[in-house]
């Protein structure tokens, strides 16, 4: 239970802060810290809302999202490409989008992300600050899959936005709950390029499974970039074989890998038939 709201002035503060209150976390939007039941432990939150984190940029080959810009942003930015608008539009409560932030969504990599699968497959790179053993700033500027694959060693880490390359790439993802205030039994994300000759390259397969976690599918992912997958139909049966799942509110382990392998395949046959999304 948060005990005590402290405001960082700036990015070094708010780390400081962070450094010397161990049981803290940092505060975007509030939606999962406030949520009931929620599995974020903490007498100590740090608001991000004076860092200046809420903006989106033009940078020429990308688009820099601060951390704290909100779903709702996200879908009303005429710079943000669809398939991220998509993938915040999976939030069906308007007031809820106008509080929860891309950075907090991201940085709990939870079994039920709107923008985490999307966003790992998308390769986006991950912006971040933080302090050495010694107190020093420093920034990074990280793969995304680098941020997931080791997301426990990233928990004293600020979250300062992603950035988008601006390169032909398709994305997408689907979301599949009960209801859209649902939290999803199932998200996937699936993204994909193809070189000059046509190649199949630098895909990426990912799902938020809810009761197992935000799960990477590197063995689909190489069979089809070595030609081993052509077809929906090779996709969709890789994909029940390699997703872990198991049984819950939201639905059977059985039902959660048909829902997972069905929605990757799908997207896998956008990207073969449409290319870049």
């Amino acid at each position: 239970m948060i005990q005590e709201f402290l405001i960082a002035k700036d990015t070094e503060d708010a780390l400081k802060l962070k450094r010397n209150n161990p049981k803290s976390v940092f505060y975007a939007g509030g939606t999962e810290i406030n949520r009931l039941n929620s599995t974020v432990d903490a007498k100590t939150a740090i608001s991000l809302a004076k860092l200046g984190l809420d903006t989106i940029t033009d940078e020429g080959n990308s688009i820099r999202i601060g951390s704290m810009v909100t779903f709702q942003q996200l879908i009303e930015s005429a710079l943000v490409p669809q398939w991220l608008k998509q993938a915040a539009s999976f939030c069906g409560s308007f007031t809820k989008r106008n509080m929860a932030t891309l950075g907090g969504n991201l940085a709990m990599c939870s079994d039920h992300s709107y923008l985490g699968p999307a966003l790992l497959a998308s390769r986006a790179r991950v912006l971040t600050a933080n302090l050495t053993e010694a107190g020093s700033y420093n920034e990074d500027n990280i793969p995304i899959r680098e941020y997931h694959a080791y997301h426990t060693q990233f928990s004293g880490t600020l979250l300062l936005g992603v950035s988008l390359s601006k390169d032909a790439r398709f994305v997408g993802s689907l979301r599949y709950a009960n209801t859209v205030q649902s939290q999803a039994a199932v998200t996937v994300g699936f993204g994909a390029t193809k070189n000059g000759e046509g190649v199949i390259d630098h895909v990426r397969v990912f799902a938020a499974v809810k009761g197992i976690g935000m799960q990477r599918l590197s063995a689909v992912e190489n069979a089809i970039e070595n030609g081993e997958l052509t077809t929906k139909q090779d996709v969709q049966l890789a994909v029940g074989h390699a997703i872990e799942a198991k049984d819950d509110s939201t639905g059977t382990s059985s039902y959660k890998r048909y829902i997972a392998s069905e929605g990757i395949s799908q997207l896998f046959s956008n990207f073969i038939s449409g290319g870049v999304k």
